[in-house]
């Protein structure tokens, strides 16, 4: 337990190492509308990419424990982010007051370059206004992989609860946990004869709640980001399961809220000379949906199954891994 402990440790290192959230707090001497159109426009990709990582990785095959049977799986689940998600495009946000000469702005996936706006004080002044730029050159293929740690047991009615867990872990001012359930359910016992074949058929529902606290100053620890993904995930499965190899697809529809808050009060410095004091000054709410297709295979090594499958989706999924896999 100590080495997967010191294993998800290490990668949040990498994830906190990559400042997720630094410096967005510079928006805040933008008008309140429109800072918010700002940070919603920048951390919308990352809200995307968790809710099909969380959904991703629930099972490796459509077959279902005997009762008592169970298994412990260690994965890791990597959405690919798309060049058209490192982008902003300004004139979209419908900003009110700010301005810009560039016509696009970086994500939080994005390039490190920042983006400079401005808008127009009382007695001719002007106030300037950093977006800052994402956290590109720290991904790792092209995403942020999300690790796991699962395990099933089979109960009554050919039914398997599976549950999903990452202690919390903090990391240079940076907090991650995660909880997930899941019930699959073997469809193949209500088709008489034809549950004897390799042929299984399952029916799969799952849930998951993700928590990120990012620490936006060390002198102001009251100061930082709250960022909530909960997620839903309903899926058909079929596999073939033969003594060494079994191959499956699935079909299924996934659905997550992302909930994002600015916390803390700030003192923001205007150029006018100015100070305005602002208190939880961010919070919005986004939800994404969409439907799925996945494909994958996985070598049966007595009780040891090394698994990888691809889903097919806005942002296409990766899930490699192995599972202790009993009964």
């Amino acid at each position: 337990m100590k080495r997967l402990i010191l294993f998800f440790a290490l990668l949040m290192a990498s994830f906190s190492s990559a400042q997720l959230f630094d410096d967005l707090d510079d928006i805040l001497a933008a008008t309140t509308a429109d800072a918010q159109k700002l940070a919603d426009a920048y951390v919308t990709p990352l809200g995307q990419s968790l809710t099909y990582s969380l959904n991703g990785g629930w099972a490796s095959s459509a077959k279902t424990h005997k009762k008592l049977g169970f298994d412990l799986t260690i994965g890791a689940v990597s959405s690919s982010i798309s060049d058209a998600e490192k982008k902003i495009n300004i004139k979209e946000l419908g900003l009110a007051d700010l301005t810009s000469s560039s016509t696009t702005a970086n994500t939080i996936f994005g390039p490190s370059d920042s983006t400079t706006f401005t808008y127009a004080l009382p007695a001719g002044q002007s106030q300037s206004v950093e977006l800052p730029g994402g956290i590109e050159k720290d991904l790792i293929m092209n995403s942020i992989p999300m690790p796991y740690v699962q395990a099933g047991v089979g109960l009554v009615f050919d039914t398997d609860l599976i549950v999903r867990y990452i202690p919390k872990i903090e990391n240079q001012g940076a907090e991650f946990g995660l909880f997930g359930v899941g019930l699959k359910h073997n469809l193949m016992q209500y088709f008489g004869v034809f549950d004897k074949l390799p042929l299984n058929v399952s029916a799969l529902a799952s849930y998951s709640k993700m928590t990120i606290d990012y620490q936006l100053s060390s002198a102001n620890p009251d100061q930082k980001v709250s960022y909530d993904v909960n997620t839903f995930l309903v899926q058909a499965l079929a596999s073939l399961d033969f003594p060494i190899l079994s191959v499956m697809g699935g079909l299924g529809y996934g659905r997550g809220n992302a909930a994002f808050n600015m916390l803390g009060s700030y003192d923001i410095q205007l150029a006018n000379a100015t100070t305005k004091t602002l208190k939880d000054p961010l919070s919005s709410e986004n939800t994404y949906t969409g439907m799925h297709a996945m494909i994958g295979a996985r070598a049966n090594l007595l009780f040891l199954k090394i698994f990888a499958n691809y889903t097919l989706q806005e942002f296409n999924t990766l899930n490699l891994g192995v599972s202790f896999n009993f009964r």
